[in-house]
């Protein structure tokens, strides 16, 4: 590390945003759902549709928008990442897996806790500058972690220990951890200069046309900005925000809300042309990307992974894989597939219905009902789930009452209840014991429409009339 700014007084606050204020990445963290991708074999030019998407995220819905609702229609991973376009990124973060995606970014360097979410591949995880540039270095470092030989997985700001007069007592000599294919960094640097050249970072550009790649970011609501960036031989991560809290800075910049791209790529560029000077380093390119050849796989995702398409699936998506990557297992989707719905609980009429909506046909068969259970309701279907072909058949399990059904006395007069009940030969007890006979039930349990059998017992509760 060479050099950090973390406020501008510390007397006034010993808080360092640098390293302890963890704030939403943003965009910025798309890079690591590229790594991510590239790691699975997904070529950069797979495409997806740019437009308001929502994404099934395990029991919620997740719906997805692009900056002022800007979309692009269909455009590869290349066009998304110059770009920053949100509804691609979030179909590719379904795609690779939210843990992966954490993954990747740990071992890039991200210290900060990170949960798989789905909205981790749009940045909405708290981290902070110093992690950001450190996990950019490996893009620039041909995919290499630096580590230090004293502490490890951390950044490298003690270099060595010495006494005063200079002698060695310990050192931190730089440890190079290959943490990405040298390939695919070169992959995502290729991607990241595309950001600078005609994407959401123009504004970075290096004075001359000196090579640079970097990423953008901008939280919702406008309340954090970054810019993370690197040529060959420097890396710098830019914030701007509020330090005391996430507060919208929506016309802070000469009227208009500061994104990635206004402040943060300004005051990366203007760090930038001044601070490389004093490496002494001459201007260089970085290493060519060569990306491999790829071909298109229709895959979908089926009993929670993704499998290739055997033909019959529906909702596929056609991915560019390098080489022989991709999914190796094949779905077993039928032809004129339906999914299996869940109609456990529910009366039989409704399950028929449900059933013939999509549309399958239902064969029903009866157990005997325990004492108050409900009957006539579906107690266990065959299949439970999964996909049948259209018109195949449901086996409908329902309970049956062998000894009678509970009747709904509610209403009646106790003595007309108990005349009601006898023939069921029920255990009746009244609430309260010393009511008359002309007293009105109010409530009964069991309700109406469970099993009954002798010697079951049943509570009326009554009210005086």
């Amino acid at each position: 590390m060479l050099a950090m700014f973390g406020g501008n007084n510390f007397r006034k606050s010993q808080f360092n945003l640098a390293v302890q204020g963890e704030r939403q990445a943003g965009s910025s963290f798309k890079p690591f759902v590229l790594a991510t991708a590239l790691k699975e074999g997904v070529a950069p030019s797979t495409s997806f549709v740019s437009k308001p998407v929502t994404i099934n995220a395990g029991g919620r819905l997740w719906e997805v928008h692009n900056y002022e609702d800007e979309y692009l229609g269909t455009i590869t991973i290349q066009q998304a990442t110059a770009y920053s376009d949100n509804a691609v990124f979030a179909q590719l973060t379904k795609l690779v897996g939210p843990q992966n995606i954490a993954n990747t970014a740990k071992v890039l360097g991200i210290k900060s806790k990170l949960q798989p979410y789905f909205s981790i591949g749009l940045g909405s995880q708290g981290v902070n500058p110093l992690e950001m540039a450190r996990a950019f270095s490996a893009f620039a470092n041909g995919g290499k972690r630096i580590d230090g030989r004293r502490f490890g997985n951390e950044p490298r700001v003690i270099l060595k220990v010495a006494t005063a007069k200079g002698r060695p007592i310990d050192d931190n000599t730089p440890r190079p951890v290959q943490v990405l294919p040298e390939t695919d960094a070169a992959i995502v640097t290729s991607l990241l200069q595309n950001v600078i050249r005609y994407g959401t970072g123009k504004a970075a550009a290096l004075s001359g046309g000196r090579p640079a790649a970097g990423k953008t970011g901008t939280t919702e609501n406008y309340g954090d900005a970054w810019f993370v960036g690197y040529t060959p031989q420097l890396v710098t991560a830019v914030w701007v925000g509020y330090p005391n809290g996430v507060r919208p800075m929506t016309y802070n910049f000469h009227g208009k809300p500061v994104a990635g791209g206004t402040f943060p790529a300004l005051i990366w560029k203007s760090f930038m042309e001044r601070a490389l000077p004093f490496l002494h380093d001459q201007p260089e390119g970085f290493p060519s990307a060569s990306i491999p050849y790829a071909s298109p796989k229709n895959v979908t995702y089926r009993d929670g992974r993704l499998q290739l398409d055997n033909g019959y699936c529906r909702d596929t998506e056609l991915i560019e894989y390098f080489g022989d990557s991709g999914p190796r297992q094949t779905a077993n989707c039928l032809p004129n597939e339906v999914e299996v719905p869940n109609v456990v609980g529910d009366p039989v009429g409704r399950a028929r219905s449900v059933l013939a909506g999509q549309p399958l046909a239902a064969t029903v068969v009866y157990r005997p009902a325990e004492p108050r259970q409900r009957v006539g309701v579906v107690v266990k279907q065959f299949p439970a789930g999964g996909h049948l072909s259209s018109g195949d058949r449901v086996t409908l399990v329902l309970s049956k009452a062998l000894q009678g059904v509970v009747p709904s006395v509610v209403g009646m007069t106790l003595d007309r209840a108990r005349a009601r009940l006898e023939p069921l030969r029920l255990d009746v007890n009244v609430s309260p014991s010393d009511a008359s006979g002309s007293a009105r039930i109010v409530a009964q349990s069991p309700r109406a429409g469970r099993a009954s059998a002798p010697g079951m017992g049943i509570t009326l509760a009554v009210k005086a009339g």
